[in-house]
């Protein structure tokens, strides 16, 4: 609880930022944890002495009324050894005499249940009442040997559950005096144990005796942990030696615990074993009536924790506030020096710290005003810097042209530094300076500049640096360069190296007319520029060696396919050529066999060629319709394999460019397997509206394949399946080994 309480209280202090509550908070925590201990101590101690207390007493209390308790049952046993006594020489009828005679109205009269005699094997000899009835009846567990003597321990039974004419009871024994018709057998008196028998039973009216007048509970149980006598009639015979009082009980120990009784109620529990038996006797008082006598003790100690708590916070309130009062005309000064006005001072008079910080608050609003004309200009120059190079980071990222960029970045950075002129170069890789752009210089002087040895100028001193380099005109060497600038008027001239990857690719150069100063910063912006500027160099020539790269490939490509399709197919058609004259001087038949085939080869050759060309010129391919596209693929291959090509294609099909092209990529790849791979002498190529979309269908009658032979990663399958998935279509192959294959593509974008 004091944890809370303090971290409330420090969560108050850091949301309430004023030093009157913290001074307030600083002297109260203390104070009140300190007394919040005591009374907890206290409280505590007083818990722990009153228990110990308690438990004391109820353990020497338990044990006294054990005493007691023993003592009473050996009363009950004196009328069983008188009868045991008179039981010497004597005859069974003068036993059952005897027992007539003192029950109920004599001494044994306090046996509710009667009285039994038995001999040595258990066999009841005289018995009251209704020995008749019970004649000859054998109870051997009632003559049982017990450990020790009748002087040492009473004999006394659990309760026995209907094992004595068929009643709830408990029996104490006595030994006969030897006499010789019961063979050295027992006396038994019999007490009732039902609920019923509490009310009229001498002995349940003893333990009353002994048991009124106290606010406890107290309750007796056998050895096996049932209840003999409770105040509670209703647990009389139930189990309770679950409880741990009832435990230690029955193992012989005496003395008190805290622990709960049946109820799962808070109590201090005594106990004790009875002298001389087998029983235990346990006492229970409530805990709430056990501290009932010290909560006036702890309220008072509550009352007393507040009173140190609220005095000392008031006192301290009253102390701390003239002395706070400085400090807040302090704060509300610093304040209004947050808000924007430095012009802010105070006047404090109090001869101590306070004073000495008043006073060095006001020179640190005088350097604040200072400095924050100062800051203006600096944000004010970083701005411009850092919209340069967001401007050359755009321009690069848009563009590839490099005349483009390198343009807008000389034009930014001279604006930018407030220079007149610059120009960019390129360094080639012969050494020497290509001029790609120019602001501010004369025709003559950029015609002088355009291409130059890098050792003629000062840039060759900032690519070896690769940092900006400041010089004036005059330092330069002589040379028509020297003389150029001078021509012009320019006095300082800046030369900053156009960086990427660590290597130099070009120079830019900055001209004024006017010297000045370049600052740290400058050149740091300088270089930053050409960081951004030499990245748009290496981007152009990455461009280009991509360009070339996709030229070769293209050239390589079209090469392949003219050697594959057309200079195959023109080769095949010239040697039909050559033949033809001799052929049809001898065979006319074949001749005319052979012409038709020299006409099949020559539209299939301008066919692959118009193929190409398509190819070459993508705009002429997507403008094309999907039905022509696919007409001049049918007679390509048709010419070229000498393979029956069946074209049905419904025409003029609306067909997105994207969808096109797959389209018409898939019906190629799966001709292309035909002619290779298929051996077949027919295959048809449809393309039909079917379903609400498009269906491209190539069917052979080749020799077909079974999916368990097609090598893993087979191009062209996957190459199919990709394309077709790519525009959303569904992709389906079929084949079996001699039956020929069917490849179809459901494309539903083609729906209206």
């Amino acid at each position: 609880m004091v944890g809370a309480i303090g971290v409330g209280v420090f969560d108050w202090l850091r949301r309430r930022s004023r030093l009157r509550a913290k001074m307030v908070g600083w002297v109260l925590l203390p104070t009140a944890a300190i007394l919040a201990a005591v009374g907890i101590v206290a409280f505590r101690a007083s818990q722990r002495v009153t228990e110990d207390l308690v438990l004391d007493r109820n353990r020497d209390r338990t044990e006294l009324l054990a005493n007691q308790l023993s003592a009473e049952l050996e009363g009950f046993a004196q009328p069983l050894a008188f009868l045991a006594s008179s039981a010497t020489d004597g005859s069974l009828h003068e036993l059952q005499v005897a027992l007539d005679r003192e029950w109920p109205g004599g001494d044994l009269s306090a046996f509710d249940a009667g009285v039994l005699v038995l001999d040595g094997d258990g066999t009841v000899a005289a018995a009251v009442p209704n020995w008749a009835h019970l004649y000859g009846a054998s109870f051997p567990q009632l003559v049982a040997n017990e450990p020790g003597t009748a002087s040492e321990r009473l004999m006394l039974t659990d309760i026995l559950f209907r094992e004595v004419a068929g009643m709830d009871v408990i029996a104490l024994s006595h030994p006969l005096s030897g006499a010789v018709d019961t063979q050295s057998g027992k006396a038994v008196g019999l007490f009732h144990a039902e609920r019923g028998a509490t009310r009229t039973s001498i002995f349940y009216r003893q333990i009353w005796e002994l048991y009124i007048g106290r606010r406890d509970t107290a309750y007796l149980v056998d050895g096996s942990g049932r209840v003999i006598f409770h105040p509670d009639t209703f647990l009389i015979g139930q189990d309770v030696s679950h409880l741990e009082g009832v435990k230690e009980a029955l193992q012989g120990a005496t003395g008190a615990m805290r622990t709960t009784d049946i109820d799962d109620r808070d109590v201090v529990a005594g106990y004790a074993p009875i002298p001389r038996t087998s029983w235990g006797l346990v006492t229970e008082e409530r805990w709430s009536d056990v501290t009932e006598t010290v909560r006036p003790f702890n309220r008072f100690m509550l009352i007393l924790l507040a009173l140190g708590v609220v005095v000392p916070v008031t006192v301290v309130a009253l102390g701390v506030r003239r002395i706070t009062r400085p400090v807040d005309e302090l704060t509300r000064a610093a304040e209004e020096i947050a808000g924007g006005d430095f012009s802010q001072t105070i006047d404090v008079r109090t001869g101590d710290e306070l004073e000495t910080l008043a006073r060095q608050f006001n020179a640190m609003a005088a350097d604040l005003q200072a400095s924050y004309a100062h800051l203006e200009q600096r944000v004010a120059d970083r701005t411009r810097e850092l919209s340069t190079l967001n401007a050359l980071a755009a321009v690069v990222s848009r563009s590839l042209e490099l005349d483009e960029v390198m343009d807008a970045a000389l034009s930014k950075t001279l604006e930018t530094m407030g220079m007149e002129a610059g120009a960019a170069f390129r360094l080639t890789d012969e050494g020497r300076l290509s001029l790609i752009a120019a602001r501010g210089l004369s025709d003559c002087f950029v015609d002088r500049v355009r291409e130059m040895d890098l050792q003629e100028s000062l840039a060759a001193e900032a690519v070896g640096e690769a940092t900006p380099v400041l010089r004036e005109v005059e330092e330069y060497p002589r040379g028509a360069l020297k003389d150029g600038l001078r021509q012009q008027g320019f006095r300082l001239v800046i030369s900053v190296p156009l960086v990427a990857r660590d290597a130099t690719l070009g120079v830019l150069n900055l001209a004024t007319r006017e010297p000045r100063l370049i600052s740290s910063d400058e050149r740091a912006l300088l270089a930053s520029v050409g960081r951004q500027a030499g990245m748009a160099v290496e981007n152009a020539r990455l461009y280009e060696q991509a360009e070339a790269a996709a030229a070769t490939a293209e050239r390589n490509r079209l090469a392949r396919e003219l050697h594959d399709a057309v200079s195959q197919t023109l080769f095949s058609a010239s040697m039909i050529a050559d033949v033809l004259p001799r052929l049809w001087e001898k065979h006319p038949e074949e001749a005319e066999r052979r012409l038709a085939d020299l006409q099949r080869l020559t539209r299939g050759a301008m066919a692959e060629m118009r193929t190409l060309l398509w190819e070459l010129r993508p705009a002429a391919f997507l403008e094309a319709d999907l039905d022509e596209l696919l007409g001049q693929l049918s007679r390509a291959i048709a010419g070229r394999a000498q393979l029956e090509v069946i074209l049905d294609v419904e025409p003029r099909m609306e067909v997105p460019p994207e969808a096109k092209e797959a389209l018409y990529r898939i019906a190629q790849e799966a001709l292309n397997n035909v002619v290779r791979h298929a051996q077949a002498d027919e295959v048809m190529l449809s393309l039909r509206r079917r379903g609400g979309g498009i269906e491209l269908s190539v069917r052979d009658d080749g020799q077909g394949f079974s999916r368990r032979d097609i090598p893993a990663g087979h191009l062209g399958l996957s190459t199919m399946r990709e394309r077709a998935k790519g525009i959303g279509a569904a992709f389906r192959v079929e084949s079996e080994p001699g039956k020929g294959t069917a490849m179809t593509v459901f494309w539903r974008g083609g729906d209206g």
